[in-house]
């Protein structure tokens, strides 16, 4: 697939710091006591059902590593680290309580398999890769953690973590930094290699040589545990300005045979294939290998990827059988003279991450989740009860809580059918915000690739509307006539007709991509519009006509570092369930990621007022960015970089929001049938927290989690 994008009310909480902003709540809506003993329910998708190109998928995988006993460890890109000790049969997650679950790269200690070692903070050159927390460390196989070198790796993004099998309290950690190495077992850290570098290997018995993929330079080499580096030669790209993301891999079975694979520009087209190259001396001299360009996405001539899927195995019994994976997973049992594409062969996801030998088994990672081949060449699934579902902002109930329609990062847009518990793929690509019309209309609505997707069928066939182009982004629909819809892109558009037609209503420029838009319940009329810069408008005839109603300006408390501040975007906005100008909008910051976050809020009780008067009630959210408000008809809701929050009172106050949710980025709420909400996570699925048949959240479970 193409490389994910993400919407930027869920790219707002991709870094972390401290703010604290004490504000006046007096208005505030009270929540009923029940919602903090309230738990929250996984609903998957574990996996998604049916995906036309790869069966069942769950979510991204960026590393595995297999224990001598059998057992898997698959790292997340946001979903933490999961075991199986099963073959894949059964997964279970590890890190669903540790501060960090975006996974770079995962390692085990070679003389004792029970000590796991997890560098958080993706480093795939995307949209929506996660920094680093630190590494996490477990001498129990998973049951317990501790992190080490927060100060050292924070807000940084990591590649690669070795572990000495000689001297297993040495270990080196490659990313965005460079490599950095430590002597006592994760204590104390420094920099080896300042370069920024994708790949780091041990040559095969010789734990004191190192190879480092490293960007903007090439492959160097280390003879002294990583004192000095040189950079090889003999055939490899010299020019630097070209070279981007390199993959590395040793024969074990021949050390003197390696591969590397370099992405970078070439004749003008970004992340593209500029060489395989092997050599069978060490490293001495390289030769380039003939191979088709499989950072490229199908179709697409110009644009590649190669910077974020680019991984390389050798097989442990035969250096000439080769895996090559980008956008594709090449195979070849000849060192290249010939290939195979697993990809358009086989029923594999497309975006390769991670690829391990173990057990004479080949164990892929990918967009799709986990994958194993067999030395018969059998491919297998082995995404059973893998919940590491990237979920956009935007996911749909139906009226009566009996579906739900959510779009995924890579994976599509499907629908959850409550009766079954089970996720059925209906459009592949990525997804986006969804809409499930009730009444005549009866219509879902549906975002994948940018553009918008429309069922009459409960989802048997989709079309894409007739369009002025394509859209794509936040929609909201009226409540009392549900077949007016809105949807919003660089302008707002207006469906009168359950999506089949569309009227441009605004007519923005240089405000970029719409954040979000909201219609007021209790007057459809009213509507709000929030831009990605920071522009917020109202209607109030419907969106025939609109007006700027955002402050003067916007808040600059808890600065995000020295220099320029970010803009802030609108990732939210929500109206309160009586009173039309009543309103609350969610703010983040935009790039960079490694900058601190800050939690912002902002309600005006007087949206109709001629300039209304905004006050941020942010006040002791912890230190992460707001995706999404939500104004409840019990109580104010908030989904961060890290769970959901409400607000209890008077006192600007907010607490944790029910039991039992993953340490894990919260991108939408949603309100449910009766009183309850749904979740949308990046990288652990959709939950929901049910609420009692008066309306008010419940902590019982066993029931009917959406009626």
């Amino acid at each position: 697939m193409l490389r994910p994008w993400l919407p930027l009310a869920a790219l707002a909480a991709l870094c972390a710091a401290a703010f604290a902003f004490a504000a006046n709540q007096a208005s505030s809506p009270a929540l009923h006591p029940l919602a903090s003993t309230g738990t929250w329910h996984a609903i998957g998708p574990a996996p998604v059902r049916g995906d036309p190109f790869a069966g069942n998928v769950s979510g991204r995988v960026t590393s595995i590593a297999v224990a001598p006993g059998g057992t898997i460890y698959a790292g997340a890109a946001s979903g933490g680290v999961w075991s199986s000790a099963n073959g894949g049969k059964i997964w279970r997650p590890l890190t669903d309580s540790q501060p960090d679950l975006a996974i770079g790269a995962l390692a085990l200690d070679p003389r004792n398999p029970q000590v796991i070692y997890a560098a958080t903070g993706e480093n795939d050159d995307c949209g929506d890769c996660f920094y680093s927390d630190g590494v996490l460390r477990s001498e129990n196989a998973g049951k317990s953690w501790q992190l080490l070198g927060r100060s050292t790796f924070y807000g940084h993004y990591l590649s690669s973590i070795l572990v000495d099998p000689q001297q297993p309290q040495r270990l080196y950690v490659a990313g965005d930094l460079g490599v950095v190495r430590s002597n006592d077992g994760g204590v104390h850290w420094h920099t080896v290699l300042r370069e920024p570098t994708t790949d780091i290997l041990f040559a095969p018995g010789r734990p004191q040589v190192l190879f480092a993929g490293v960007m903007g330079v090439g492959v160097e080499e280390s003879l002294n545990g990583g004192n000095t580096w040189q950079r090889l030669s003999g055939g490899l790209p010299n020019r630097r300005s070209l070279i981007g993301r390199i993959s590395l891999a040793i024969a074990p079975s021949d050390p003197k045979v390696m591969y590397a694979a370099y992405a970078g520009l070439r004749r003008n087209c970004q992340d593209c294939l500029l060489g395989l190259y092997a050599t069978h001396d060490a490293g001495r001299t390289w030769t380039k290998l003939k191979v088709k360009d499989y950072f490229r996405e199908p179709g697409t001539p110009v644009a590649a990827q190669g910077d974020y899927d680019n991984v390389l195995a050798v097989s442990p019994a035969n250096p000439n059988v080769l895996f090559a994976g980008g956008v594709d997973l090449l195979a070849t049992a000849n060192g290249g003279k010939t290939w195979t594409d697993l990809v358009q062969n086989d029923y594999l996801h497309t975006d390769q991450h991670a690829l391990v030998f173990a057990n004479g088994n080949l164990y892929i990672g990918n967009d799709g989740g986990v994958y194993e081949l067999t030395p018969a060449g059998r491919l297998l699934d082995l995404n059973t009860n893998l919940s590491i579902t990237q979920v956009y902002q935007g996911v749909a109930v139906s009226p009566h809580g009996m579906r739900i329609l959510a779009g995924f990062q890579d994976n599509g847009t499907a629908l959850y059918h409550s009766a079954t518990g089970r996720w059925t793929s209906e459009i592949d690509g990525d997804g986006a915000y969804n809409l499930i019309l009730p009444g005549k209309h009866g219509a879902l609505l549906g975002e994948v690739d940018g553009q918008l997707q429309r069922s009459s069928d409960r989802g048997a066939r989709w079309r894409t509307p007739k369009l002025p182009g394509h859209l794509a982004g936040p929609m909201a629909s009226d409540p009392i006539a549900p077949g007016d819809v809105l949807l919003g892109e660089a302008n707002v558009w207006q469906s009168t007709n359950g999506g089949r037609r569309w009227v441009r209503r605004t007519r923005v420029r240089d405000a970029g991509p719409l954040g979000a838009i909201a219609v007021a319940p209790s007057n459809p009329e009213v509507v709000y519009a929030g831009w990605q810069n920071g522009l917020l408008e109202m209607s109030q005839n419907g969106g025939r006509s609109w007006r700027d109603i955002g402050p003067a300006a916007w808040p600059t408390t808890c600065p995000p570092g020295p220099g320029a501040v970010p803009d802030l975007n609108i990732t939210g906005i929500s109206v309160s369930q009586a009173d039309p100008y009543r309103v609350f909008v969610a703010l983040a910051y935009s790039y960079p990621q490694s900058l601190p976050d800050c939690p912002f809020i902002l309600e005006t009780p007087s949206a109709n007022a001629s300039w209304p008067a905004w006050v941020n009630i942010a006040g002791n959210l912890p230190s992460f960015a707001v995706n999404d408000v939500l104004a409840g008809p019990s109580g104010l809701y908030a989904a961060l970089g890290r769970g959901v929050f409400y607000s209890a009172g008077a006192d600007s106050t907010w607490r944790p929001l029910g039991k039992g949710l993953p340490n894990v980025e919260v991108t939408g709420l949603t309100q449910a049938p009766r009183g309850g909400l749904v979740a949308a996570t990046y990288g652990r699925g959709v939950w929901v927290l049910p609420a009692h048949r008066d309306g008010r959240l419940r902590a019982q479970a066993g029931e009917r989690l959406l009626h």
